[in-house]
C-alpha cells in the first residue's frame, strides 16, 4: 500500500475511515504516515480547545480568502457574525422560505474531503504563526543587565567636567564598567580602574565620545580595583597613566 494522502490523512484524523481495516494497519506500520497523522490529530485538538473561547473578530479579507480556499458557491460566502449586526424581526421568519428554513436546520453531516483537508491546513497555519509568533518573541527577547554598583564621577582641580559610572552584569556572568562623561573635547581619554591602597592602575580602554562600555576581565577583583579614573592622555603611544586625570570617583554597591 502507498502512503495515505493528505485528503485521507485528514479524513482518518476526523474519524472518517472507509477502508478502516486496511488503513489502520499501514498506518501503524508506516512511519511517515503514522507522523503525518500525528500532526493532524494534534491540529484538530488544539482547534476543539479553542472552543468557547473569546475571538476576536477578523477583516473581511481573512473570511474573503477562507472562502476563495475552500471553493465555497456564493451561497455559502457567508461572513459569520454579520447576522449580529442587527436584531431579527418577525418579517425576517414570515418571509424566510421554508426550504430555507429546513436547510439551517442542525444536522449532522460528513465533512467533505476537500473542505475538511482545507480547514485543517488553515488551522495549522494559524497555530503555526501564533506559535512561531511566540516562539520569536521569546528568543528575541533579552533581560536586562543587573546593576551591581555606581560611582559619582568628581572633577580634579582643572577641569570643569563631572560624570558617573556603573558596573552591570549581565544574566551570563560577564560584567562590564559603563561610563558616561561630560567634559570638554579634547585629546585623547582612557578609562582606567585604580586600586587605592596601591595605586595600582588597569587600563579598560579609550572612550570615545561622551559614553563607553568596558568588558571586564574575568579575574579583575573589584574589591581591590574599586576606583573609576578617566585621564587625559597625550597621543605618544606610552601606554601608562599620564597623571592628568579628569574625573574620578569610588563604585559602591547599588
Amino acid at each position: 500500500m502507498t502512503h495515505l494522502s493528505d485528503d485521507e490523512l485528514a479524513q482518518f484524523a476526523l474519524g472518517d475511515v472507509p477502508d478502516g481495516a486496511k488503513w489502520i494497519e499501514h498506518v501503524a506500520s508506516c512511519t511517515q504516515c503514522g507522523a503525518a497523522l500525528a500532526e493532524y490529530s494534534r491540529v484538530i485538538t488544539i482547534g476543539h480547545s479553542l472552543e468557547g473561547a473569546e475571538l476576536l473578530e477578523p477583516p473581511a479579507g481573512v473570511w474573503e480568502g477562507i472562502h476563495a480556499e475552500l471553493g465555497l458557491p456564493d451561497g455559502l460566502r457567508e461572513v459569520p457574525g454579520n447576522d449580529r449586526a442587527r436584531p431579527r424581526t418577525d418579517s425576517d421568519t414570515t418571509r424566510r422560505p421554508a426550504s430555507e428554513s429546513l436547510h439551517l436546520a442542525p444536522r449532522r453531516r460528513k465533512p467533505h474531503r476537500k473542505a475538511a483537508t482545507a480547514l485543517i491546513a488553515a488551522v495549522a497555519l494559524v497555530v503555526g504563526l501564533v506559535a512561531g509568533a511566540i516562539g520569536t518573541s521569546l528568543l528575541s527577547r533579552t533581560e536586562d543587565p543587573r546593576l551591581v554598583a555606581e560611582a559619582v564621577l568628581e572633577p580634579f582641580p582643572g577641569w570643569s567636567a563631572s560624570g558617573s559610572a556603573r558596573l552591570e552584569e549581565e544574566p551570563s556572568g560577564d560584567q562590564r564598567i559603563v561610563v558616561d562623561l561630560e567634559a570638554p573635547r579634547e585629546g585623547l581619554r582612557e578609562v582606567w580602574l585604580v586600586d587605592p591602597e596601591t595605586s595600582g592602575l588597569i587600563s579598560l580602554g579609550l572612550l570615545s565620545g561622551s559614553s563607553g562600555s568596558f568588558s571586564l576581565p574575568a579575574d579583575i577583583d573589584l574589591t581591590r580595583y574599586s576606583v573609576v579614573d578617566v585621564s587625559q592622555e597625550p597621543d605618544d603611544g606610552d601606554p601608562t597613566h599620564s597623571g592628568d586625570s579628569i574625573v574620578r570617583g569610588s563604585l559602591s554597591e547599588s
